[in-house]
């Protein structure tokens, strides 16, 4: 019966019952949606046995060591690093190496088109360090690591469900993978092997040590993991691994870099764990200030009952039951909004999940829905919200007194001070934490447009590129520093069938293309420069590949000739690749602006002779041209020092076409797909992208932040600008009396409508004022999240600008209400 009288309690003010459940709804469902992506993302567990206890160990220098929440990217490892530490090291129950790639996958010998599949080659005890059991058939054992042995994979449930339909008989059949026949022994679990990306590997290949590869210290390219024996700590297994290192070191004094121990979770997800804390806090401000808000208007109406609540108690009821009566109707309340909010949450994660480019590589997108766990946080939140705006109405009711209410409670009667207080320091709060989300917000949107409109050093307008994969079966296994004949004919052919297309300025191809990839700094050595004396190195050794002395570390990228000018980067000095760099010529090189001065301050580049770090290749190459600097790593990161060298001495295994057009994009994606149909069909295209595009893609995580937030900011700015009018309002209905005697005693209109409006900009004001405080600290904290982010007076200032607006027009109801309060009819009804 109780709840029954609750509901009807509620029901005589539906207008008040709507918009509080309707203003808990939005703010629940937004921290609902939120919850939901993040939860996917960075708060499930890894589908491992014990995933605590999984861990990368990667190669560093001596000072290289995790670092929680952030990107933490480090080394791949060397074949024989890796045996050290697996030989060697007794903190883990196994260590397992694996080396990623692309592999074409055909069904069926000329049935279905091939299609390019991420592969991963597994070293031995992969599955067993996972600690995950193949949904179907099994994982690889012994027999498949033998050298010689069948050619076997294990597929992904993705693969699995989409190529072969969730054919459970694939087991044991062969299919065909780089052209070569190959038996399905297994099919993994969804989920099973979530990545740093989006795209998590397709299938499983044995990874097959030879006498050639096994020891060898100069064979890059592989990631570990490891399984920590129970009772060893992170800390732990890092003091091993130094000791290891040392005693490597001993015995091959050339040879250098220490294993960096990292949380597979922590390496996993860490680098989005800093945006998705951003969102909830800031989501979580917003149903702060809806709670706020709501206990405004719940006090209001507390006030309203005072007669009520006082005829109660003088019937006996205590003030423990009219505070469980208030507090009840606070949790219908919230209830009410919280289901419409657990309704509301996955309608407000389709347009979360839209801001998220592709480009974003944001892992486990698809795990996102609506789970158990979801909905418990939403419970949570929906009761804990109900106690929050419950408090203050509820202890409000339950101190009213039978005299006080039988003089006061007219419907004339003024506010009390303490309720005016109470009123005011809701609006408050309101308003403060409603400056510290548009204050972040607009120092988010300020750092986006800065690096939005920060010159790349290429120019990416009618600029297009598209990403190909070279078939291994056609073009031979991709060997580091070899000459790759077959793989160098190829992209001749593709640049001359480009070139010959109409409107097409220039062509280039490169391995890796700007703000899309990852550059990973080698070693640098300048001919006939004596080594760097201790400590002007950040780390690491003094020397590298057969003694040379390290001057540096240099980014690395090797193009053909048309690169620069299909991107637009301008030549300083020098010349720039042509002809006359053919791999039968002395070997040529490019190096950029920063390059120039951090290596050569006070001497002409044009000439020297340097030596990059090219694992078991060291090239030597006389320099050749200087060109301008552009930011390949990240908009909002330092240039980096980097070294071109000409495509054909050192073809890439795959690589991006780079095309510049006076035509829109899609006559030149058209042109692409037509010259690579031409040159060879066996050559997918697995990414084509506008260059423009690439540039706002590589932007997402700025630009997701700043819409979230804003939005955020200008819903919380709303809800206060409400909450402002609600109860300016309620105070002119409540001086009804107060207003008539003004006005029968001689105040003009002008005096009334600036008593009125002076309280909300008061309030508003402080609100302002403690916002500010908090909005500096806010900024400052921010500020070591997010690079670029810098304190902007003039911010503050249009965020206070835009609230007084606000504050104004609501309040311009309250004031027409009070002028037009008639004097004799305001005293006639007391």
């Amino acid at each position: 019966m109780m709840p029954t009288y609750l509901i009807r309690s509620l029901i005589r003010q539906p207008g008040l019952a709507l918009m509080i459940v309707t203003m808990l709804a939005l703010a629940i469902g937004a921290n609902t949606a939120i919850f939901s992506v993040a939860k996917a993302v960075v708060l499930t567990p890894l589908p491992f046995r014990d995933p605590d206890r999984v861990v990368h160990i990667f190669e560093g220098n001596e000072r290289d060591r995790y670092q929680p929440g952030g990107e933490n990217y480090f080394s791949s490892v060397r074949a024989a690093m890796f045996q050290d530490w697996r030989e060697q090291c007794r903190s883990f129950e196994n260590i397992a190496a694996v080396r990623t790639g692309q592999s074409l996958v055909q069904s069926t010998p000329g049935g279905d088109r091939p299609v390019v599949a991420e592969s991963v080659q597994s070293g031995d005890g992969l599955f067993e360090t996972l600690g995950v059991a193949a949904q179907i058939g099994r994982y690889f054992n012994a027999e498949d690591y033998a050298t010689g042995g069948a050619r076997v994979a294990v597929l992904s449930y993705q693969l699995w469900n989409d190529r072969f339909s969730s054919d459970r008989s694939i087991v044991g059949r062969d299919i065909l993978i780089d052209g070569a026949a190959t038996t399905v022994v297994g099919v993994m679990p969804s989920g099973f092997y979530p990545t740093r990306s989006s795209t998590e590997p397709q299938l499983w290949l044995p990874l097959r040590w030879d006498a050639a590869t096994k020891y060898s210290p100069t064979l890059w390219g592989h990631t570990t993991y490891a399984r920590l024996k129970k009772g060893v700590t992170l800390e732990q297994a890092q003091v091993e691994l130094d000791l290891v290192a040392a005693h490597t070191h001993n015995l091959y004094p050339q040879y250098h870099g220490k294993g960096v121990v990292v949380p597979v979770a922590g390496y996993t997800f860490g680098q989005h764990e800093r945006l998705f804390w951003l969102l909830l806090g800031a989501v979580g401000l917003v149903l702060l200030i809806a709670c706020a808000n709501i206990a405004n208007l719940m006090l209001a109406r507390s006030l309203e009952r005072e007669r009520e609540f006082a005829v109660r108690a003088a019937l006996g009821a205590s003030r423990g039951a009219i505070l469980k009566h208030v507090f009840s109707e606070s949790l219908i309340l919230s209830c009410a909004g919280g289901l419409l909010g657990a309704i509301l949450g996955p309608i407000l994660t389709r347009p979360t999940l839209v801001l998220l480019p592709a480009a974003s590589r944001v892992p486990r997108l698809d795990q996102v829905h609506i789970d158990g766990m979801v909905l418990v946080f939403t419970l949570l939140i929906s009761v804990i919200s109900g106690l929050l705006f419950g408090i203050v109405p509820g202890l409000r009711a339950a101190q009213t007194e039978l005299s006080t209410a039988m003089k006061d409670g007219g419907r004339g009667s003024s506010l009390g001070r303490r309720e005016r207080h109470l009123t005011d320091a809701l609006v408050l709060s309101e308003v403060a934490l409603s400056v510290v989300l548009l204050v972040g917000a607009g120092l988010l949107a300020r750092a986006f447009l800065n690096l939005l409109y920060a010159d790349p050093g290429f120019r990416p307008a009618q600029a297009v590129a598209a990403q190909f994969f070279v078939p291994t079966n056609r073009y031979g296994t991709h060997e580091v520093g070899g000459g790759n004949p077959a793989r160098q004919q190829l992209y001749d052919r593709l640049e001359r069938a480009l070139e010959d297309s109409p409107g097409i300025e220039a062509v280039g191809i490169t391995a890796r293309l700007p703000l899309r990839h990852l550059w990973n700094p080698g070693a640098f050595s300048v001919e006939d420069r004596p080594a760097l004396p201790p400590g002007r190195l950040n780390g690491g050794s003094a020397t590298f590949g057969s003694g040379l002395p390290k001057h540096g570390s240099t980014a690395m990228q090797q193009v053909t000739p048309g690169y620069f000018a299909a991107l637009g980067i301008p030549l300083r000095r020098g010349r720039l690749f042509d002809d006359r760099d053919r791999p039968e010529a002395p070997m040529a090189a490019v190096i950029n602006e920063t390059a120039a001065r951090k290596f050569f301050p006070n001497e002409d580049p044009i000439g020297k002779r340097i030596t990059v770090d090219m694992t078991s290749y060291f090239p030597k190459m006389t320099i050749v041209g200087i060109v301008g600097d552009s930011r390949m790593n990240g908009m909002d990161r330092e240039i980096v020092p980097q070294v071109f060298w000409p495509m054909a001495y050192i073809p890439s295994a795959s690589g991006w076409i780079v095309v510049r057009s006076k035509d829109g994009a899609e006559p030149v994606l058209a042109a692409i797909r037509s010259a690579m149909q031409k040159v060879d069909p066996d050559v997918a295209i697995t990414e084509m992208a506008t260059m423009t595009g690439v540039l706002g893609d590589s932007l997402w995580r700025q630009r997701f932040a700043a819409l979230l937030v804003g939005f955020f900011a200008i819903l919380a700015a709303l809800i206060a600008s409400g909450g402002l009018y609600a109860v300016v309002s309620y105070a002119v209905a409540r001086q009804t009396r107060e207003i008539g005697v003004r006005m029968a005693l001689g105040a003009t209109g002008s005096r009334i409508a600036i008593g009125v409006l002076g309280r909300g900009l008061r309030v508003t004001g402080i609100g302002i004022t403690v916002g500010s405080v908090l909005s500096v600290a806010a900024g400052r904290l921010l500020a070591t999240q997010v690079p670029g982010l810098k304190d902007s007076p003039w911010m503050l200032a249009a965020v206070a600008g835009l609230l007084v607006f606000m504050t104004v027009l609501a309040c311009l109801v309250p004031v027409r209400r009070a002028l037009a309060v008639d004097p004799l009819t305001a005293l006639r009804s007391e």
